[in-house]
């Protein structure tokens, strides 16, 4: 057998950078796992492509106390195990394009350090709460007649 054609993991290992998209605990036959979607942007200004890997780990344990939501920043380290941008419409009966491309990563995990924040949450505001506003404080008008000050006349300018 020749090592022509031998792959070396090590150079189809990527660590990208996104926002949490998607999350779904996966029940199966080897037990439960993790499977985690992350959109990221491969450029500026470019479309989001889709990554994708599955885990069992301390993810899945910060997804179930819900510390893992959608939009938290996450860097993950794996190997590239394919990369695809069609599907196939069993409906239509024919090839269709996904809406992204989508990377799906092996053997990935987050290192030290890639858990990033969380999303900024919007303010809700109640708009049919009542709000409490203080009455503004009279503001003093001097009279001058208690002032050492004169007056400005045209004659200043």
């Amino acid at each position: 057998m020749s090592d022509y054609n031998k792959t070396y993991a090590q150079f189809n290992t990527l660590t990208i950078t996104g926002r949490v998209s998607h999350t779904e605990l996966v029940e199966s036959k080897n037990g439960e796992f993790l499977a985690v979607t992350l959109l990221s942007d491969l450029k500026d200004d470019g479309e989001a492509v889709a990554v994708t890997f599955n885990t069992s780990n301390g993810l899945m344990s910060l997804s179930k106390k819900g510390f893992l939501n959608n939009g938290r920043m996450l860097t993950v380290t794996g190997h590239l195990d394919s990369f695809t941008e069609l599907y196939f419409d069993a409906k239509m009966g024919k090839t269709r394009r996904l809406k992204r491309a989508k990377l799906h990563l092996v053997q990935a995990q987050v290192l030290s350090g890639g858990l990033g924040p969380a999303k900024k949450s919007d303010g809700v505001i109640d708009q049919d709460a009542d709000i409490e506003v203080d009455e503004a404080p009279q503001i003093p008008v001097s009279t001058l007649k208690d002032s050492s000050v004169a007056p400005l006349t045209d004659k200043d300018f």
